[in-house]
């Protein structure tokens, strides 16, 4: 998954659960008005660290997998 499927699937998923993104926001420990999540999502982009932290109170985890080197 490229950075802004992964920002559509969270974002999605807190829909579904009901989160506005301030109280989503807020679940993840950011600003109580969701000013981050509404720039992350109109940017398509966002550091690890915020997304493992947006990713947490949906329940997922972010996991980094080693592959193989392609030839």
């Amino acid at each position: 998954m490229e950075a802004r499927e992964l920002i559509d699937f969270a974002d999605d998923q807190a829909r579904k659960r009901g989160f506005t993104q301030a109280e989503w926001s807020r679940q993840a420990g950011f600003d109580d008005f969701g000013k981050l999540i509404s720039n992350t999502y109109k940017k398509g982009n966002c550091k690890v660290n915020v997304l493992i932290a947006l990713l947490r109170p949906l329940g997922y985890e972010l996991t980094v997998v080693k592959r193989e080197d392609r030839k």
